[in-house]
Parts: structure tokens; C-alpha cells; sequence
């Protein structure tokens, strides 16, 4: 780049493509769109749900995924060479697995090629560079490139913002327009920089149009250079998926087009620089994007299928161990926990320690896919799984009245002290007067030795969440035979069935929800598990059921519960109206979920670097690990998962899976049609695989 910007860009239509055919602007639209949905989309905060952050590659086997991502972004999807060499070196993998790697591979390599490629180092590949990121831009601006994808993560921050910036702004339009105007008056960037913007239309569609016109790719080059730039601002490209994903109506002005349309415009911007020979490179690198894995990346993909298939051969092998046949006999419990993989430690000390007591597992949202809007002015959140619509709502039980002024009252003081903190006039003064009073909030935050356990809302009914109509005796018939269904309870129904979701504690964390019940929309799964237990309660439900040949014997009660997934307790609810025969059972299954959750954190201790002399000192500490304001991670949450089992519990009771294993119960028996496996295999599976 001779002199940067000495000229302002124009426009120079492509001789062959002024009279572009319909199919070609097709095969245009689908590159673009394809580079658009190679970004997995992304959840709000207050609704955070793991998600594979490669999922818009799936139609690509995933050597083929890794080497784009690698020519693009310089992303590997394989860990080091030094991890898989020391794996072998330790027996983690063996000889058996490395062979069924290569079998697997369809290759013809040898072990002895293999050995020999992991006692390389590993090497750095160059990947694609957008033309700010190129030396000879970086030569005439240094740092060109981090400052133009800075700039446009500082629009998005702009547009996107949900009242979080603390002077409020006005929008232009969509977001390619806003950062059109904004950039215009940007004097970070040369005055000939900001006049060429006037050439391109305010529109997103007529913008791209002629943006992918003036570049002069094709198709497949152009899907590179997009997908490319996308992953030089991820994150942000992640939101606008996301949005595309959740509200539709959203995509025409805040979706993947228009900050498509941004990139498209700062690569045009500086590819116009360009002298002719820079450009002919620049071009180059489109024309070798080749979704063909590299010699090296298959071998490393060999080590990993090996390093995969000593873990799988350890599973197998566990699964298939004898374990002591389980009784017969009835239990007086039942307990459902969330398949999610930190209840597995907890169901095994706890059928440890009471042979009275059975656990199973099915998806923490209980088949209740609804809404639970607060009293009080903050919005209503979904409490299902992220790839479902709430199609219920229910309502915070208790005195509205008096919750909606006392939070609404709450909100108004909140909002004048940040009206009052950050206005023009009071920045500083406000500072100095108050500063004791904030600095002893600090201070006491900082020594609180404990957080508040999280609490299981009330909902007051299930409605329909659009016209506000209560549920049909049809539809809570057909809520309740799907709840049955997945707990695989049919003709072998304990006296007392308890249904636990589960929630965590962490204060001052904005990825509190990646913490919680990810079925749940990323909120405690105690709400779900309230509201199922009294619809199983529900005598006329009951009758249904009857009528259907899943009977709920008359001595059954269901109580619903809350499993902390930081310190390992479970709040029970529901027990007010407990049937009276029962309390002796409930008492020593209480007495049973205080055992197992001491031996649930004496085993979690350890990796958790939790040291502790006694049982107390040791739930102490990890209470104190979250209220620790600083604390990003008070546990590791799902951060160990790896696999899912479908089966009945006495093919994993007793087993050892060491909290890394999703366990839903299935009976084959219950499912002659094949269409709950199939509901699994779409759902929990489906979710698994994000989180996996």
C-alpha cells in the first residue's frame, strides 16, 4: 500500500458482472449466507446456554471444519502435540486405541509414521489476513487491522446496548447505517476515508450489492473473505446469529447482513489502496481456501480419535463391570434428577448410602417449557431449553401489589443513583461524597464468608403464554403422560417421588447462568420441578393417567426440590402438604441427602482445591467460594462432560463415572415405536453435543 488513502476509493463495476445473471446473484446470496451461518449464535447473559461455537460448520466433517477455521483464523480444534505425546507416554492412550484411530481414519498410516509425527513440534501455519491486517498496510498504519475491527465491535456495542451505557443514544436505522454515519464523522480516520462512505447507499442489500460487485471474487472466494472477517469479530458475530435466531424481525436491521455489509465496506476501503500487484495477492489467498486437511492435521486427528477411544474403552469397559443386582423391591423414594453431569456424583452417594432410595434422570425443565415472569419490573424469562418456544407462562405467587411498588421503588433508586453517578455535572462530586459509604459496601462484601442459596420460586398456575388462558385437563393430561414417559415409572411407582432441578450460587457473576439448569434457559430448574410435582399431584390429572394404564397409586405424593450444584444440598419444597404416613420416609430421606452431599463435596474437594479437616469447614468453603465477589468460577460446572448414557439406572447404578456423564433414563420396553429415542436423540443429545 504506496500511500494510504491518497485517493478516495470509487467504485469500478466489474465489466462481467454489470450484467450479472439471476443465477449467479444467487450463487452470491449463498455465499454470503453461508458464511453468515458458519457462526454459531449466541445467548443473552441472563439466559446463558453452552452452545458449540462451531455448530454452523456441522455439515462438514470436522477435519474438514478444523482446516478452514485454521486457514481463516488460525483456529485449531486439536490440542498440542505435547498433550497427546504425553498421553501416550502415560498408557492414557494404548496401542488398541491408536489402532482403531487408524482403522477409524480410513488412512493408510502407520503407528511407526505416527510416532514419529508426535515427536515434532507443532508448527504455526499462516492463515488468511484482511487487507488492514496485511504487512503492507501495517507498514503504512500500524495496527490498522486491530483498529478497524475494534471500531466496529465499538458500533455493536453502541446498537446492541440494552440500557447498560449510561448516556443514552438515538438510532440512525440498522446497524450498517448507524456505523455509516457514525464512521463519517469519525476523525480517528482520514477526511478522504470518511467522503467515500458517501458513495455507498444507506440500504443493506443495494450496499453489499455493490461492495461484492467492486472485490471482484467469486463465489466460493468471496464466502472465505466473509466468513474470515466474521471470525475476526466473533463474538459480535455471534450476537447478530443469535438474533437472527430469536427474533426474526430483528435480522433486517441488527442481523448477520448488516455486519456483513461493515466488513465488506473496510475491506473494500483498503483493498482500493491497493497497487495492482498487492492486489493480485491479496486475491491469491481466496483462491487457496481448500477445506482439504493438511497431512499433519490428519495425523494430530488420529491422535485425537485415539485419545477419545481410551476414554470410550474406559466407559465400556465400566459399564459392562457386574454390579450387585438391584432389589426388587419397591423403593420408599424416588428421586429425578436433571440429566446434567453434576447430579451424577450426588445419585450415586446417595443410593450409596440408602438402599431405599432410587434415583433417576430425565431433562431438568420436567417437560414444562414455559416463562416465569416476576412481580415487579424486570421482563420474564423462559425456563426451557434454548432450542424450544415457551409455549406456557406462569406468574410469581404472593401479594403483586406489594412486590410491584417495593421492586419498582427499588428500580427508581437504582436508577437515580445511576443518573446521579454518571450525569455531566456530578462525575466528580458525587465521588467524593459518597465514596466511604461505597468503599464500606466493598469491604463487607469482601469479608462475607457465605452467599444465599437460591431460591425456588412459586409459580402461580400455568397459562398459555399468548392469550393468558389456563391449561385445558387435555394438555395437562399430555404434559403429565410425557413427564411419565421420560421417567420410565410406568408399573414401578415409589411412595415418594421427588422431582429436582438445580440452580447454583455465585454472586456478582455475569455468567451466572452458564451455572445453572441449561434445560431451564440458564435459571434454577426448582421453579419446573414446583410446578410438575403439582401437576402430578392434580387428582384429575391422576384419573387421566389411570385411564391410560399409568397409574399413580393412591399413597403416592410428589415433592419437588433444588439441587445447589456449588455446595451439593438439596432444598426440598412441597412438603407442607405431605401426607402425614409419609413423614417418617421423608425424614431419613432428608437424613440420606445430608450423607451423600458430604461425600459428593469430599470428592469434588480435591479438584476444586478445596482443603478441609472436617465435613462443615469443608461446605463452608465452598459457600464462601461463592460469595466471593472475584471468584469468575466458583465451579467448574459442566466443564468435564463427556458422554451421554440412554438407559435405565441399573446400567450405570454403582459406577463410577466421575461426574463427566448426562444420565436420562430410557426403557426400550416403554417405547415400541421408537419415537421417545428419537425425542432424545434430537433433544438431549442435541444439547449434549453443544456442551460436549
Amino acid at each position: 500500500m504506496t500511500s494510504l488513502l491518497s485517493s478516495p476509493p470509487e467504485f469500478t463495476p466489474n465489466p462481467s458482472r454489470s450484467s450479472m445473471s439471476r443465477d449467479m446473484s444467487a450463487r452470491y446470496h449463498r455465499a454470503l449466507q453461508q458464511a453468515a451461518e458458519n457462526v454459531a449464535p449466541l445467548w443473552p447473559l441472563d439466559q446463558w446456554i453452552a452452545v458449540n461455537p462451531w455448530w454452523g460448520m456441522k455439515h462438514l466433517p470436522i477435519e474438514q471444519a478444523e482446516s478452514l477455521l485454521s486457514q481463516r483464523a488460525g483456529i485449531n480444534l486439536t490440542m498440542p502435540m505435547a498433550f497427546y505425546r504425553e498421553a501416550w507416554e502415560q498408557g492414557r492412550i494404548q496401542r488398541s486405541d491408536l489402532a482403531g484411530a487408524i482403522e477409524t481414519s480410513g488412512k493408510h498410516v502407520s503407528e511407526e509414521a505416527l510416532l514419529a509425527f508426535l515427536a515434532q513440534e507443532d508448527v504455526v501455519r499462516q492463515h488468511h489476513l484482511s487487507v488492514w491486517e496485511l504487512p503492507e498496510n501495517a507498514d503504512a498504519m500500524p495496527n490498522s487491522g486491530q483498529w478497524v475491527f475494534d471500531q466496529v465491535a465499538e458500533i455493536c456495542q453502541r446498537y446492541f446496548d440494552r440500557q447498560q451505557q449510561r448516556w443514552e443514544t438515538a438510532h440512525s436505522g440498522s446497524l450498517f447505517s448507524e456505523w455509516k454515519m457514525l464512521t463519517r464523522f469519525d476523525r480517528r480516520w482520514p477526511l478522504v476515508l470518511r467522503e467515500s462512505l458517501d458513495n455507498l447507499p444507506e440500504e443493506i442489500a443495494p450496499a453489499t450489492g455493490m461492495l461484492v460487485d467492486a472485490l471482484g471474487l467469486q463465489p466460493d472466494e468471496l464466502e472465505a473473505l466473509m466468513h474470515t472477517l466474521l471470525l475476526r469479530v466473533n463474538g459480535w458475530a455471534s450476537w447478530c446469529q443469535g438474533l437472527s435466531w430469536h427474533t426474526p424481525q430483528a435480522q433486517k436491521d441488527g442481523g448477520p447482513q448488516a455486519l456483513a455489509a461493515i466488513l465488506l465496506a473496510w475491506e473494500w476501503l483498503g483493498v482500493s489502496q491497493l497497487s495492482s500487484a498487492q492486489r493480485a495477492l491479496w486475491h491469491q489467498q481466496w483462491k487457496a481456501s481448500s477445506a482439504s486437511p493438511s497431512n499433519d492435521a490428519e495425523a494430530r486427528w488420529c491422535w485425537h480419535r485415539a485419545y477419545e477411544m481410551g476414554y470410550q474403552r474406559h466407559l465400556v469397559r465400566l459399564l459392562r463391570t457386574p454390579t450387585e443386582r438391584q432389589s426388587d423391591e419397591l423403593p420408599s423414594v424416588q428421586a429425578a434428577f436433571c440429566i446434567d453431569v453434576r447430579s451424577e456424583r450426588l445419585r450415586r452417594h446417595i443410593e450409596a448410602v440408602s438402599s431405599n432410595v432410587e434415583t433417576l434422570g430425565v431433562a431438568g425443565f420436567f417437560g414444562l417449557a414455559l416463562t416465569y415472569g416476576k412481580a415487579g419490573p424486570e421482563r420474564a424469562l423462559p425456563r426451557s431449553p434454548g432450542l424450544l418456544t415457551p409455549s406456557y407462562h406462569t406468574e410469581e405467587a404472593g401479594p403483586h401489589a406489594l412486590l410491584n411498588h417495593v421492586r419498582y421503588q427499588q428500580e427508581a433508586t437504582r436508577q437515580s443513583v445511576r443518573h446521579a453517578k454518571y450525569s455531566a455535572l456530578s462525575t466528580f462530586t458525587l465521588v467524593e461524597t459518597t465514596g466511604l459509604a461505597w468503599g464500606w459496601k466493598l469491604l463487607k462484601d469482601s469479608l462475607k464468608k457465605t452467599t444465599r442459596s437460591a431460591s425456588v420460586p412459586k409459580g402461580q398456575g400455568v397459562y398459555h403464554r399468548y392469550d393468558g388462558e389456563p391449561l385445558s385437563r387435555a394438555e395437562k393430561l399430555t404434559l403429565a403422560r410425557g413427564l411419565m414417559i421420560n421417567l420410565g415409572i410406568k408399573d414401578r411407582i415409589a411412595p415418594l417421588l421427588v422431582l429436582v432441578g438445580h440452580d447454583s450460587q455465585s454472586d456478582n457473576n455475569p455468567h451466572h447462568a452458564g451455572l445453572a439448569c441449561g434445560a431451564c434457559g440458564g435459571q434454577g430448574g426448582g421453579l419446573n420441578a414446583r410446578l410438575a410435582a403439582e401437576l402430578l399431584n392434580d387428582p384429575e390429572v391422576r384419573r387421566g393417567l389411570a385411564a391410560e394404564g399409568m397409574v399413580l397409586p393412591q399413597e403416592t405424593y410428589v415433592i419437588a426440590g433444588q439441587h445447589c450444584t456449588l455446595t451439593d444440598t438439596v432444598t426440598l419444597v412441597g412438603t407442607e402438604s405431605l401426607p402425614e404416613a409419609l413423614n417418617a420416609t421423608l425424614e431419613a430421606f432428608q437424613y440420606t441427602l445430608e450423607e451423600a452431599a458430604q461425600d459428593t463435596r469430599q470428592e469434588r474437594a480435591v479438584t476444586l482445591g478445596v482443603a478441609a479437616d472436617s465435613h462443615a469447614q469443608r461446605l463452608a468453603k465452598l459457600a464462601q467460594r461463592g460469595a466471593d465477589w472475584s471468584q469468575p468460577r466458583p465451579e467448574w460446572g459442566l466443564a468435564n462432560n463427556a458422554a451421554l448414557v440412554l438407559a435405565p439406572r441399573h446400567i450405570t447404578c454403582q459406577k463410577p463415572l466421575d461426574g463427566r456423564v448426562f444420565l436420562h433414563e430410557y426403557h426400550a420396553d416403554q417405547d415400541a415405536d421408537g419415537k421417545t429415542l428419537v425425542a432424545l436423540m434430537t433433544a438431549p443429545m442435541l444439547v449434549s453435543n453443544w456442551i460436549n
